[in-house]
């Protein structure tokens, strides 16, 4: 570590004598500490091994943090609407399928990221069981959510909403088919495509859901049941929320997906050859 030259405290009181030390002065940041006796002005280098990965992964500890408190919150939110309404109809429609997207298939997207407190000390494999368990149980509260809703209504796509929550519903059965098949991989699929293949296509068809459904739960906000029931001054709020968390939970998912595209690529290039 390179150390500057002492400089007498009482010397930097005085613009003469700043002028004299004026060789002091760098191009480059530098960090200055003061003894109590005198002065001593010296760098400080970065830790070793600290690059913009590592700043990286820290930011995204404390975005992958702040996203777990903004679900959390939404869970006790439809939780308390769906209640105060005696999980009725709409209200228990509301429940199922913002629940299912928005907290526990939000957590399932977030299961494999390195920085996920509630999974980063699991294997591998048991990330992907809990991934899993998640999907499967946020998946079937989004269809019979749904369900629900269909059989009590005549008309079901007069809206936007019900037109990307219908598309949401029918995505999220086939990505729950596409998980069991990407997690069990059987030899009759194998023969159709690699395991690389399989992976990616789970990967992509997950984001497409997950966009579909989160995009349903923001056009709800705008349905005649929650500007009946909920503050309107309150809903902006909402939605300004859902936004947030979906733009966090997606970090990992989008990053695990550029990787197996290069990797798509890649191989795909080294076939053609």
């Amino acid at each position: 570590m390179y150390r500057w030259p002492q400089v007498p405290l009482s010397s930097l009181l005085y613009l003469s004598d700043v002028e004299q030390h004026a060789s002091l002065v760098v191009a480059q940041p530098f960090v200055c500490s003061v003894t109590e006796s005198d002065s001593i002005i010296e760098t400080f280098e970065m830790p070793e091994g600290y690059t913009k990965a590592t700043a990286w992964l820290q930011i995204h500890s404390l975005l992958n943090s702040i996203n777990h408190m903004l679900i959390f919150l939404v869970a006790v939110f439809f939780f308390i609407l769906a209640r105060s309404l005696e999980f009725k109809d709409t209200a228990m429609h509301m429940f199922m399928t913002g629940t299912g997207f928005h907290v526990l298939i939000a957590q399932a997207m977030m299961s494999h990221s390195k920085v996920n407190p509630l999974t980063r000390w699991l294997s591998h494999r048991n990330k992907s069981r809990f991934h899993a368990i998640l999907q499967i149980v946020g998946g079937s509260m989004v269809l019979l959510g749904s369900l629900g809703k269909f059989s009590s209504k005549e008309v079901h796509f007069n809206t936007w909403h019900g037109r990307v929550g219908g598309a949401a519903s029918f995505f999220c059965a086939a990505s729950i088919v596409g998980g069991f098949v990407n997690y069990f991989q059987p030899k009759i699929a194998l023969k159709v495509m690699p395991p690389s293949e399989l992976r990616f296509r789970h990967n992509l068809f997950g984001l497409v859901t997950f966009t579909l459904g989160m995009g349903a739960i923001y056009l709800g906000y705008y349905s005649k049941f929650f500007t009946k029931y909920v503050d309107t001054d309150f809903i902006p709020g909402m939605m300004l929320i859902t936004g947030i968390v979906y733009g966090l939970t997606i970090i990992a998912p989008v990053s695990s997906l550029l990787t197996k595209l290069k990797y798509r690529s890649k191989r795909k290039a080294e076939q053609a050859q």
